[in-house]
C-alpha cells in the first residue's frame, strides 16, 4: 500500500510530462507539416499551427476542469450526456448546423467554430457504459434492462456510422467490448456483442465498393500505385527516405504534397522521415509508457465505475495510437483516426485533453482514498 501512495504523484507528474511533451512534437511537427500548405492556401506559415494551438490552450483549460470534477458525477449525468450526443449526431444529418466535408457529414459549423460530435462519444460512451456496468456490478440487471439501455447505445453507434465514419465506430465498439470484458460479465453477452459488431463491420465493408478498395490497397497497395494505394505507398518512401537519423526537421519532402493529408492521418510518416528511425522509436516508447500508465490507472480504482469509465477513456487512447500508426506503417489498413495530441484535429485534441483530465481525476481519487486507509493503519 505504501509503494502505491509513494508511486501516485509520480505516476501523475509523468502522465502531465508526457501528455506536454506530445503536444509540444505535435506543434513542430504540424508546423513542419503545413508551413508550405499554409502559405499556399491561407498566404500565412502560421495558419494550421496558431489554431491547433489555439485549441490545445483551450483543451489544456477544460482538462483541468475535468480534473477538478469528482468523477462520480460524471455518473449521475450519464443519461443526459448521452442524450445530448444523440442530438448533437442527430444534427449532422439533420440539422441546421450540418457541414459537408470530404464526402462526410461528421461536423457542425455555428460560425466559424467547426466541432464534430462523434469524437465527444469516446467519453460519453464510455461514462453511459461504465455507469450501466457498475450498476450491474452492484445489482446483477435482468436481460430486459440490459437490452432498454443498450438501444442509446446502440443508436449513438448508428448515427456515427451513417455519417459515415467506420473507424470511431470500430473503435467505439472495440472500447466497449473491452470494458464489458474486465467487468467479468457472462461469456455469452460479449459473444453476442463480439458477434454482432463483426458482422457489422464485415457488412461495411462488402456493401460499399470504396471500403473494399481501401482493403484491396491495404494487403496490395502496389496493385493501384496511383489510385487507392498511392497514399500508402508515399508514406513508405517517406519512412525510406528517413533511415537512421532523418533528413532533419523540416527537410522532408512528403510534406510537399506528395503525401496526402500529411498533417492529419500520416503526420507520423512525416516525422519518421525528419526524425529517422531513432525519432520515432522514441516517440513510439514514449506512446506504449504513456498507455501503460493510463491502464494502470484503472486497475487502482477505488470503485467498478472509476475502473470501468478509466478503462475505456485509456482503451480510447490507445486505440486511437495503434490505429494511426499501424496504418500508416501498413500493418493495419487506414481508418482515419488522428494520432492523439499530434495530429491536426481541433475536435479530437480537445476531446483527448479533457478524456486526460477525468483519467487524473480516477487517479487522484485513487490517491486520497489509499492515503486515508494507509494513515488509519
Amino acid at each position: 500500500m505504501a509503494n502505491m501512495i509513494l508511486m501516485t504523484p509520480s505516476t501523475q507528474r509523468r502522465i502531465i510530462v508526457l501528455t506536454i511533451l506530445f503536444l509540444l512534437i505535435g506543434q513542430i511537427a504540424l508546423f513542419s507539416a503545413t508551413a508550405v500548405m499554409g502559405i499556399k492556401k491561407h498566404s500565412s506559415e502560421f495558419y494550421y499551427v496558431l489554431r491547433q494551438s489555439g485549441c490545445g490552450l483551450v483543451g489544456l483549460v477544460l482538462m483541468w476542469c475535468a480534473y477538478k470534477i469528482p468523477y462520480a458525477r460524471w455518473r449521475k449525468l450519464s443519461y443526459p450526456l448521452m442524450g445530448a450526443q444523440i442530438v448533437f449526431l442527430i444534427a449532422t444529418h439533420l440539422g441546421p448546423f450540418r457541414h459537408f466535408a470530404y464526402g462526410a457529414t461528421r461536423w457542425l459549423k455555428i460560425g466559424p467554430l467547426l466541432f464534430q460530435p462523434s469524437e465527444l462519444a469516446k467519453i460519453t460512451l464510455s461514462i453511459f457504459f461504465a455507469s450501466l456496468l457498475a450498476r450491474h456490478k452492484e445489482t446483477p440487471l435482468p436481460v430486459r434492462k440490459w437490452i432498454t439501455n443498450s438501444l442509446p447505445i446502440a443508436l449513438t453507434l448508428l448515427l456515427i456510422f451513417k455519417q459515415p465514419d467506420l473507424g470511431t465506430t470500430t473503435l467505439l465498439v472495440i472500447v466497449l467490448l473491452g470494458m464489458l470484458f474486465i467487468s467479468g460479465v457472462r461469456l455469452s453477452y460479449l459473444m453476442t456483442f463480439l458477434g454482432i459488431g463483426s458482422l457489422g463491420f464485415v457488412f461495411s465493408i462488402v456493401h460499399y465498393g470504396w471500403r473494399r478498395k481501401r482493403l484491396f490497397s491495404y494487403l496490395n497497395p502496389w496493385a493501384d500505385p496511383q489510385g487507392t494505394g498511392f497514399q500508402a505507398i508515399q508514406s513508405f518512401l517517406s519512412f525510406h527516405s528517413g533511415q537512421l537519423f532523418g533528413t532533419g526537421l523540416g527537410s522532408g519532402n512528403s510534406k510537399l504534397f506528395f503525401l496526402p493529408e500529411v498533417h492529419t492521418d500520416f503526420i507520423f510518416a512525416l516525422i519518421g522521415e525528419e526524425a529517422g528511425f531513432v525519432g520515432t522509436m522514441t516517440l513510439l516508447v514514449m506512446f506504449t509508457y504513456f498507455c501503460y500508465l493510463l491502464f494502470k490507472i484503472s486497475f487502482s480504482a477505488k470503485d467498478p465505475f472509476g475502473c470501468y469509465l478509466s478503462f475505456g477513456l485509456a482503451l480510447s487512447i490507445a486505440l486511437q495510437i495503434t490505429v494511426n500508426l499501424g496504418g500508416v506503417t501498413g500493418l493495419l489498413p487506414v481508418k482515419g483516426l488522428p494520432l492523439p495530441f499530434i495530429s491536426w484535429g481541433r475536435s479530437a485534441l480537445i476531446v483527448n485533453l479533457v478524456l486526460m483530465g477525468i483519467i487524473l481525476n480516477v487517479l487522484q481519487s485513487s490517491s486520497i482514498i489509499s492515503a486515508d486507509k494507509e494513515q488509519s493503519c
